[in-house]
Parts: structure tokens; C-alpha cells; sequence
């Protein structure tokens, strides 16, 4: 038997380290998942200025290990004595993984295989840093390496893991991809030998506590995505796995049966499933049997992720039926020249529009997101991207402007070099990834296609501020009116939660307080007393 301790850098979600964990311990493994720091926290704000930074600590753009924490981490490896250390993370946590590295080589002496989507995308590079890489999904390759160790064999011929033999590189070819998902074991989210290290403190706990997995269960149904967009690890699927089917779905049975089991299981309320898949509303045959087991079976409000293209009014339907509560659109841009040229995306403005009515129709909320930050956008490329925002059927809350993130050896990132912008873009320290550099253009944009979505904002009006060069330069105005509209108009300025809506759920759980028999009788003593 073999011991396997996970450390997800940024990550409470982490399934490929929950699936590989579970696969593990189904093959008579120990394993233990580490989770170092969560998504909340990342973000420059979080991250001490430099006069506040400790020596023996890293920092980097929104990522960062103190001295204390290093110490921390080390300590609950030592006292878990693994075998092999997984240490699983996205671009965004490429250094700080090279560091924690380093001081886990030096300080256990125990050898360190690196996986993710950057891992495979930058293998040649990465694998330089530790001393093994899984290549692609994990879940075989690491029980096949974890049992390799354990029978004392050689483990430089496992498929789809890469060995860095002093600097000597063995490049095993991939695995062949799992196409009956159902045969995988439900992802560890088991409560024991969870680990949470954060604000210089550890403690026994399956999630940071401001994360919202105590409320919300994350599943995954299928794997894999119809689309290539360029900017998405989900876009390289083809080049990544090719030869084989990489869109695989679950069975609508297993999917019920992870649910239930969980339901039945977890310590807290779950208010609401999110399905990770990278498109939820797709198969019209695997809807229509999963809309009725699911409203039978689990009756929870869920939400998911959804494409332009992808609105048949009868899937959506069918979803609202079962549960549906919202639908998280990423449109990214309104611009057909920036979508085709540059995003490989084919969603015209009235499929688009039509699509968020769709979902409006079906009693769902819609929710959508758009790239910006991008310096291949032209001037005219913002006006037609406010112009669509402007003519979204409403309510349909805008999430986030997201800045474009050109990732190292994706496919927007050649786009970035061969039109000759990389002048215009940085990189942050420990990132795998450009960005722009700061420009108030792009501010300017940001909260001008934001305040587009807003009631009472048409594009006539809000074209008086585009034309506004004093805003353009100094955008700082407009961030504020964004701002207070936001936390007018939503609940804590969260767009999932309509303010309005929120404080009718108020009234109304009010009302029904008042109907109690404990609270009647409340009253009528007090009644009595007064």
C-alpha cells in the first residue's frame, strides 16, 4: 500500500485530484488532499505589498506562500510520509508550484509529479522543475505509476507520464482517455484526510471557510467540450487527445446516484448543484431522462454553463422543470470580426440574442460574461460589443469582464504573436500567461460595457460618455457608477441575486414565520405579558 498526498494550489474544486484520489483508494492506496489556499483568495488584493513580504516566503501577481505557510505545508507532509507528492495547479500558480517544489525536494526527499492543464500544455517546460508529469487526465496514469511503486518496479513506462531522470526527459506517450465515465468512482469529497492551509493556519477541513462548496455540490456530468475556442484549455481537446473522443457524458443514473448519495451524506445544507461541465443544456435524449429523475430524486435548484449556440427551448425547458435556476453565458465579445478572427466562436448577434431570451422564456435567469483587456479589439470592436449588450433581453446580469489571458502555447496565444501585439502585453511574475499592459482604455470599456446592462441604459445615451475623452483617460468616475449600480440592484452586489427579488424571498419567508404555530403562540404571550 502506497501514500499519496495531493496538494491543490489554489483549488478547493480540484475534481481531477478528487477523481485520481478516489481511484486511488478504490486500488488499496492511501491518499490525502491538501488544499492550499482556495479560489476566493486569488487576487492581487490579497497578496501583501512588498514592504509586507516575508524573506523566505513567494510572491507573485495574486498568488502567494508565506514563510509560515511553506513551514506548515512541509509539516503536514512530513507527518503524512507520502510516497509520491501530487502537486496539481493552473497557470496562474506556476511559480509558487516550482517553489513549494524545490522546498518539498529538499526538505522530504520525496519525489514530486506535477498535473493539470498547464502541465500539459508547457510539459516541456514544466517537467524541468519536478520529477515526474502526468500528461492529460490522471486518474489511470496514477494508479498505474502508484502501483508500479508499490510492487517495486521500475515506473519510467507508465502511459501519459513524463520522468525527469537528472535532466534526461523519458517522454512516455499518452494514455488512452476513459470513454465509459461511468466506470470512474464517484471524486473524493470525502470530509476525513482534508487539509486546508491558509492565512498562516492549518486546520482538518474539506474547503476554505469562505468558499461556497458547504452550500453548493459541484458535479461533472460530461467531459470535454463541442467547441475550440482559442482562448480555452477545452479548445486544445483536439489537439491534446487526438484520435480520441474526448466529449464523453456520464449516465444519467450514475449522475443521480453521486447526487443522492452526497444529499443523504453531507453535514450541511446544500442549497444548490452546479454542474462544472464546460456546456450543460446539450443532449436532447440525456436531458429528457435526467429532467424527471432529477426533480423525483433531488429537487434542489442547480445551475450550469451554456454556449450562444446552444438554447433549444425544449432542453431548456425540460432543465427549468427539473430545477434550473440560472445559466452562466459566456459571450465574450459582441464584435463578429473578434469571435471569428480571433476566438474561433460562430454565435451572430440575433442567434445570441435569441438564445438569452430562450432561457428568460423557460423561467431560468441568465447570467453572461465577456472578455476584455484584449488589445486585438479595435475601437469598433467595443461599440459593436456595447451595442449587443445594450439589445440583451432583460434581466441578464453581466458577471464579469474577464481580461484576456493569452496562456502560453494556446491557441491565442500564436494569435498574439503572428498579429504582432506581444508589445503591448506583460508577464506577470509566475504566470503562464500575457497580459495587457495597464492602459485606461481599457478600464474605460470595461465599465461602459457593464453600465449597457443596466436598466434605463440604452446605447444612444451611453454613447454621451464614449465620446467623452475625459472619461476615456479618466475612467475612475465610471467605475464608481458601476459600483453603486451594482450594489443597488443586486444582493451585495452579487448579479446572481436580484435585490428586488431577494427582498420579496424576505417578505415572504416572513409571512410564512407568521403562519407558525410557535410563532403564534410567541405573540400571544407576549401579548400577555405586555
Amino acid at each position: 500500500m502506497q501514500r499519496v498526498s495531493f496538494v491543490a494550489l489554489y483549488d478547493e474544486y480540484c475534481l481531477g485530484v478528487r477523481y485520481m484520489s478516489s481511484v486511488l483508494r478504490e486500488a488499496g492506496h492511501q491518499s490525502h488532499i491538501i488544499i492550499f489556499k482556495g479560489v476566493e483568495y486569488i487576487s492581487p488584493m490579497e497578496v501583501p505589498p512588498p514592504d509586507k513580504q516575508e524573506e523566505g516566503g513567494y510572491y507573485s501577481m495574486c498568488t502567494y506562500a508565506t514563510p509560515t505557510e511553506v513551514d506548515l505545508l512541509l509539516c503536514a507532509l512530513r507527518e503524512q510520509d507520502p510516497h509520491l507528492v501530487g502537486i496539481s495547479f493552473t497557470s496562474i500558480s506556476f511559480g509558487l508550484a516550482k517553489f513549494l517544489t524545490k522546498k518539498i525536494q529538499e526538505d522530504l526527499k520525496t519525489p514530486v509529479i506535477w498535473g493539470g492543464v498547464d502541465s500539459t500544455m508547457n510539459a516541456n517546460e514544466n517537467i524541468q522543475f519536478t520529477d515526474m508529469l502526468c500528461m492529460g487526465e490522471g486518474e489511470y496514469p496514477i494508479r498505474n505509476l502508484v502501483n508500479a511503486m508499490d510492487r517495486g518496479e521500475d515506473a519510467d513506462h507508465i502511459p501519459s507520464v513524463w520522468v525527469n531522470k537528472g535532466g534526461s526527459v523519458i517522454r512516455n506517450p499518452s494514455q488512452k482517455l476513459e470513454q465509459n465515465l461511468d466506470n470512474y468512482p464517484f471524486p473524493d469529497f470525502e470530509l476525513e484526510n482534508k487539509t486546508v492551509i491558509l492565512n498562516d493556519s492549518i486546520c482538518d477541513s474539506p474547503f476554505p471557510p469562505k468558499s461556497h462548496l458547504y452550500s453548493n455540490f459541484i458535479i461533472m456530468a460530461t467531459r470535454g467540450c463541442p467547441f475550440t475556442c482559442t482562448y480555452c484549455c477545452s479548445g486544445h481537446d483536439d489537439v491534446m487527445y487526438k484520435g480520441d473522443r474526448f466529449l464523453r457524458r456520464r449516465s444519467v443514473e450514475n449522475v443521480i446516484a453521486e447526487l443522492k448519495y452526497r444529499v443523504q451524506t453531507w453535514p450541511w445544507d446544500i442549497e444548490r448543484i452546479e454542474f462544472y461541465d464546460d456546456v450543460l443544456p446539450l443532449n436532447k435524449r440525456w436531458i429528457a431522462e435526467f429532467s424527471p429523475n432529477y426533480a423525483t430524486e433531488i429537487a434542489l435548484p442547480f445551475f450550469g454553463y451554456t454556449h450562444p449556440n446552444v438554447g433549444d427551448p425544449e432542453n431548456l425547458r425540460l432543465l427549468q422543470e427539473a430545477g434550473l435556476n440560472y445559466l452562466i453565458m459566456g459571450i465574450q465579445s459582441g464584435s463578429q470580426r473578434t469571435l471569428r478572427k480571433y476566438y474561433d466562436r460562430r454565435h451572430p448577434k440575433e442567434g445570441t440574442i435569441r438564445t438569452v431570451q430562450n432561457i428568460l422564456d423557460a423561467g431560468a435567469k441568465v447570467l453572461v460574461d465577456f472578455i476584455g483587456y484584449n488589445p486585438l479589439e479595435l475601437e469598433e470592436d467595443n461599440i459593436e460589443t456595447l451595442d449587443l449588450i445594450a439589445d440583451l433581453p432583460k434581466p441578464s446580469g453581466i458577471i464579469k469582464i474577464n481580461p484576456m489571458a493569452f496562456y502560453d502555447n494556446y491557441k491565442i496565444f500564436h494569435i498574439a504573436h503572428q498579429e504582432g501585439i506581444v508589445d503591448q502585453l506583460e508577464r506577470p511574475k509566475g504566470v503562464h500567461a500575457l497580459q495587457a499592459k495597464p492602459n485606461p482604455l481599457f478600464v474605460f470599456w470595461e465599465y461602459i460595457h457593464t453600465l449597457a446592462h443596466f436598466e434605463g441604459f440604452t446605447k444612444k445615451n451611453i454613447m454621451g460618455f464614449v465620446n467623452d475623452q475625459y472619461l476615456r483617460e479618466n475612467p475612475s468616475m465610471l467605475e464608481e457608477i458601476t459600483t453603486r449600480l451594482y450594489m443597488a440592484t443586486y444582493q451585495d452586489g452579487n448579479p446572481v441575486v436580484n435585490k428586488d427579488q431577494y427582498i420579496q424571498q424576505l417578505r415572504w419567508r416572513a409571512a410564512q414565520a407568521e403562519e407558525n404555530s410557535v410563532y403564534r403562540a410567541y405573540r400571544k404571550i407576549r401579548s400577555l405579558v405586555a
